[in-house]
Parts: structure tokens; C-alpha cells; sequence
């Protein structure tokens, strides 16, 4: 029986526009009435999630949300991060380094901005903001105080110049962090234990559950981790080669509410209805 449904962002929840569809959003309130927990998953931080958990009516006790791919994990209702892994200024000017030799930006965002060392951000900085909905703020790296974390550092850039770095990547940071492509412009660094499958295994032992009661969905390949850990995994219907291998279900596309439809089949039918 599933427990828990897990619910990527961007390309699965929303449409392109980022917006919801009344489908998606009908469905997730049958879901919770039925008394399943809700996490929504995604790259983003809280701050920018905040307007989707209050929209779906999320903002209460015993749903969640996990942030920046898994670094931080929130109780949607405290508001508050219940545990997260992270990186240190010292990784934000490491992995800086390995971009010497390529037209990349590389970033790093908390709740309150998106932060660059250039003071003329290039075009995929400033709308990588703009889809987080944060402010641009100009930062020295090696300024930060050591105690700072951060969740994910962005790699940024033309697709020509990403897929020339994924090429000629340096084997310290395949190594000694996680890296994955998430967008055409966009690489993005984490922890090399953070993935959102870690997140949500850590999350369902404190809720008291098994990985095989979570239902997992998602579009990208940062989600591989998330649906191979979910006892049942659904991709979307506009979701990557890569990740539509690992899924036991494929729904319909982000634009036809794909999440309304995998919800709606498994409280109809449960998991029979995915096999039909």
C-alpha cells in the first residue's frame, strides 16, 4: 500500500508555463484525504517551493518537502529543515576552479539569494534566478565564514560549453562530489551523498515507513535516484530515455497532467491499473 507519494517539480508537477494544472491539484487533495503523505522534490529551495505548498493546501503537518535535490529535507508545516547533507564554502571554491578553461558560471543559492562572483552574470545565471525566484547577489567566494552550507553549486552555460565540460569533466569532481546534468545549460553539483533517493530514504525512516509503500515521480535525471529507491516508480511522459528505463509506469506528459493521472490510478485501482 502506498504511503508516501514523491513528486519532482519542474517538468513533472508544473507545465512548462510552471504552472498547476487543476487535475494535478484535485488529485494531490484525494491523495491527502486519503491520508497519504506528499513530498515534493525538486532542485529549487524552500523559498521558491513555498507558493506551490500553499497552493496545494501542503503547508500542514505530515507532508513535506525536499529541497536542492535532496540537501535539505522540510517540514512543510514548522517550515523548518528537519536534517540535510551539504557543501562548504571550501567546495564552492574547488569545484570554482575546475571550471578554469570554460565559458561556465558557476553559482550557489540559499533561501535568501542566488549568489555569483561575477559581476556581469551571464544570460543562464540570470534566468536560472528567475526560475528560483531569487535575487541576484554578487559575493566574493573565499568571503564566505566557514560555516556556511550550501545544497547545490550550478554549473552554467551555453549547451555547447556544458557538453564540452560533461566531456572533458575532471575526475575530482566525478569523484568527490555528485554532478548531473539537469537542463541543457544547466549541471548541477551536489554532496556526493545527496541525491533525492537518499533524501526520501532517510525521510520514510522517520516516518516509520518502507520504501516499498512510496510511489515516486519524476521527469529528469536527477530523479533516477528517487525511482530507484520508490517501491513503485512512474516517469513522466516527457521525461528523459535514461530515467523512463527505471520507471514501472510511464504516465502522460507534464503538459496533460501526468501526476493527476498516476495519482488518480493508483487510488482508483492501485497498482493493477498501471499494469493494464
Amino acid at each position: 500500500m502506498i504511503k508516501l507519494i514523491t513528486i519532482d517539480v519542474d517538468g513533472t508537477l508544473v507545465t512548462p508555463l510552471k504552472r498547476l494544472t487543476k487535475k494535478n491539484k484535485e488529485a494531490i487533495k484525494k491523495a491527502k484525504k486519503e491520508g497519504i503523505h506528499i513530498a515534493l522534490v525538486s532542485g529549487r529551495p524552500f523559498t521558491s517551493m513555498i507558493h506551490l505548498i500553499e497552493e496545494l493546501d501542503l503547508a500542514q503537518k505530515g507532508h513535506f518537502t525536499i529541497c536542492q535535490n535532496g540537501s535539505y529535507v522540510y517540514d512543510n508545516f514548522t517550515r523548518k529543515p528537519m536534517f540535510g547533507t551539504h557543501q562548504s564554502p571550501k567546495d564552492l571554491l574547488i569545484v570554482d576552479r575546475m571550471l578554469e578553461g570554460f565559458k561556465l558560471e558557476l553559482s550557489s543559492m540559499d533561501n535568501e539569494g542566488f549568489y555569483t562572483r561575477h559581476k556581469n552574470p551571464n544570460f543562464y545565471t540570470k534566468m536560472d534566478a528567475k526560475i528560483n525566484k531569487l535575487p541576484i547577489k554578487t559575493v566574493a567566494y573565499e568571503d564566505w565564514p566557514e560555516d556556511k552550507d550550501f545544497g547545490r553549486f550550478l554549473i552554467l552555460g551555453s549547451k555547447s560549453e556544458i557538453t564540452r565540460f560533461i566531456k572533458n569533466m575532471p575526475k575530482e569532481l566525478k569523484e568527490n562530489y555528485y554532478p548531473v546534468q539537469t537542463a541543457p545549460f544547466l549541471i548541477e553539483v551536489m554532496n556526493k551523498n545527496t541525491n533525492k533517493g537518499y533524501a526520501i530514504g532517510q525521510m520514510t525512516k522517520r516516518l516509520g515507513l518502507d520504501m516499498s509503500e512510496v510511489m515516486a515521480i519524476g521527469n529528469e535525471k536527477n530523479d533516477i535516484p528517487m525511482l530507484e529507491k520508490a517501491g513503485f516508480a512512474v516517469a513522466m511522459g516527457n521525461a528523459v530515455e535514461e530515467l523512463k528505463v527505471q520507471a514501472d509506469f510511464i504516465t502522460k506528459s507534464n503538459l496533460n497532467s501526468g501526476v493527476g493521472y498516476a495519482i488518480e490510478c493508483l487510488l482508483d485501482n492501485g497498482k493493477r491499473a498501471f499494469k493494464e
